[in-house]
């Protein structure tokens, strides 16, 4: 039985924040209370004292590391006010969109108060009812311009009945509900969950791992969850060969999409009913594993674009197909490794990640770095699917090919693991940064004894892949089937711009191009109605192969109709057998690279 107390899960974890060698101009402290969850208002209170400055410019992010978006948080601030240790009123005004200008007077005493509102079941967003809450930092607390490098506490002040506080923030001895974090980008880096959810524990390494998790099934094996996530974290740490934290917290959430990574815990929302089947729990693990190994690829092995950060703009990269893909290609291996899934499994995966992206256009338009780059556009990751990639399966694809490109090229004496390591050892720990595109390419090549270019040209072009060579490093053969669809085919490949549905490219060969329809043709109608995405998508479908189709576009200030006639469409489908003549180096690289631990 739970006490009817609050049961602090950070104050179970070993170890107190140590902020010494910190500038201590003064302290900063938050404190969150929820008087009325219903409304679904937080209220921060945020007193600094001791700063001097006659204007103090208090800035909110506009982004969340690990979700490459604009967010705006300061739209959700409300009810702003400042005054001095006394109480009294301080004139301020909000100078742009997510800062605050305070006419401080070199009070030594500054206290802020406002609200936010959070009602969007997302890990990058905040999330306040009646039952439970979820703080992502960026989008509740405020900073003080030019001091982000500040020490900072957080007081929570939950509602009656609540039992749990969830975070990776460090708890402050002494005092109840308490955290310290040692500068501001640690505290934007930690969220917090709260309410009555469930807590499980293991060990790794004698470094506690937290499992705070919500709306989980009893009927689902909480012994067989941790027995699992620790092979899985054993298998990862075993791969970099070290524990970064002094603890980790999966705050693992209700009903929802999304999982973000974090500097010692992540924020995952999954639906607790897949655990139920074989393949829903497999796919929660690899989900799972995903967000985990980021701790390791991202937070800690990063382009040097990600960090530090620029809370106010995009911080731009080329490189989100390392950080994100070769996470995607990790999660699956790392399973492999720690015997939660199959080598055939595995296998499946990568196989239907090159069917989804060669039956896709987007590959002919853009590159795994355009896709990196472009991410923080409105768009978003593979919105317009005929003219994007994802830089997250495509990555994964290049991970492999890299992986098993190293491992031939040095004779199965080196591999992507190795390439992982030496960035971790020589760019976290010793030089403390992130590393450039040069860089990245300079372990790989390092490892591989000799260039890479095909894999690096793979990754920067639209250039057609040769994934059966690769594979075949690895001893496995790598087969293509063609299969018809019912559906009709077009062939035109098109992108909403500036709500204009625009002609990026007919493929080559297809009924569009045979229509003479190219680049830049703005789409007006489609068998007359309006056209968008939808409405052509759904003609399409209404149709099969031989039927006509009109399409009344705009070319240069000329409006002209033309006609296409739909062809058929065809699905290919790829399979791996083991090759029957494999080399001994080919069976020592699918031995080594996939092996079960």
């Amino acid at each position: 039985m739970i006490p009817r107390r609050l049961i602090l899960l950070a104050v179970l974890l070993a170890g107190c924040l140590c902020l010494a060698g910190q500038p201590m101009d003064g302290t900063m402290a938050f404190t969150v209370s929820m008087p009325q969850p219903g409304t679904h208002d937080f209220h921060v209170a945020f007193r600094c004292d001791g700063l001097k400055g006659e204007l103090l410019d208090f800035k909110m992010p506009a982004w969340m590391p690990g979700y490459y978006r604009i967010l705006d948080y300061a739209r959700n601030v409300s009810n702003f006010h400042a005054e001095d240790g006394a109480g009294h009123a301080l004139p301020w005004e909000k100078i742009t969109r997510s800062t605050w200008r305070v006419a401080a007077g070199n009070a030594p005493v500054v206290i802020l108060n406002y609200d936010v509102y959070g009602a969007t079941a997302f890990g990058a967003q905040n999330d306040l009812s009646e039952t439970r809450a979820f703080i992502a930092p960026p989008g509740l607390f405020v900073y003080v311009a030019g001091r982000i490098q500040h020490p900072v506490k957080v007081t929570i002040q939950p509602p009656p009945g609540w039992t749990r506080i969830a975070t990776g923030l460090e708890p402050v001895a002494g005092q109840p509900n308490t955290f310290a974090a040692p500068d501001f980008d640690v505290l934007f880096d930690a969220p917090i969950l709260m309410g009555n959810q469930e807590l499980l524990r293991f060990d790794v390494r004698g470094v506690p791992h937290w499992v705070a998790m919500e709306d989980v099934p009893a009927g689902v094996d909480r012994q067989k969850m941790t027995a699992d996530l620790k092979r899985m974290v054993e298998a990862a740490t075993s791969l970099i060969g070290d524990v970064p934290y002094q603890h980790y917290t999966f705050l693992m959430m209700g009903k929802g999409n999304g999982g973000i990574e974090h500097l010692n815990s992540a924020a995952i929302r999954f639906n607790g009913n897949s655990l139920n089947t074989e393949n829903g729990y497999r796919g929660w693990l690899s989900y799972v594993a995903h967000e985990y190994f980021h701790n390791f690829n991202v937070k800690r092995i990063r382009p040097i674009a990600l960090g530090p950060f620029d809370y106010d703009i995009e911080n731009l990269t080329n490189m989100l197909w390392v950080s994100e893909g070769l996470s995607v290609y990790y999660q699956d291996l790392v399973l492999v490794r720690a015997g939660l899934i199959t080598r055939d499994q595995y296998l499946d995966k990568m196989k239907n990640s090159i069917g989804q992206f060669e039956n896709a256009s987007g590959h002919h338009y853009q590159s795994a770095t355009d896709s990196s780059v472009n991410t923080w556009g409105t768009s978003g990751v593979g919105n317009d699917r005929n003219t994007t990639i994802s830089y997250y399966n495509n990555g994964s694809m290049l991970g492999a090919m890299l992986d098993l490109g190293i491992r031939n090229a040095s004779k199965d004496r080196k591999s992507l693991d190795d390439v992982m390591r030496a960035l971790y050892r020589k760019y976290y720990q010793e030089k403390k940064r992130g590393f450039t595109d040069a860089e990245f390419r300079q372990e790989c090549e390092s490892a591989a004894g000799g260039p890479l270019t095909e894999v690096f040209e793979y990754a920067s072009t639209t250039k057609d892949v040769d994934y059966a060579r690769y594979f075949a490093y690895a001893g496995l053969e790598l087969n293509v089937t063609s299969e018809e669809l019912p559906t009709a085919y077009l062939g035109l490949n098109t992108q909403t711009q500036n709500g204009k549905l625009v002609v990026v490219g007919a493929t080559r060969g297809s009924p569009a191009e045979s229509a003479g329809l190219r680049a830049e043709d703005q789409v007006l109608a489609v068998d007359g109605t309006p056209a968008t995405v939808k409405v052509l998508s759904d003609a399409l479908i209404a149709r099969k192969p031989g039927d006509t189709i009109k399409i009344q576009i705009s070319r240069r200030g000329t409006t002209q109709e033309v006609e296409a006639v739909l062809g058929k469409n065809a699905k290919r489908t790829y399979s791996f057998r083991p090759m029957p003549d494999s080399t001994p180096l080919q069976a020592a690289i699918l031995k080594d690279w996939l092996r079960a631990e």
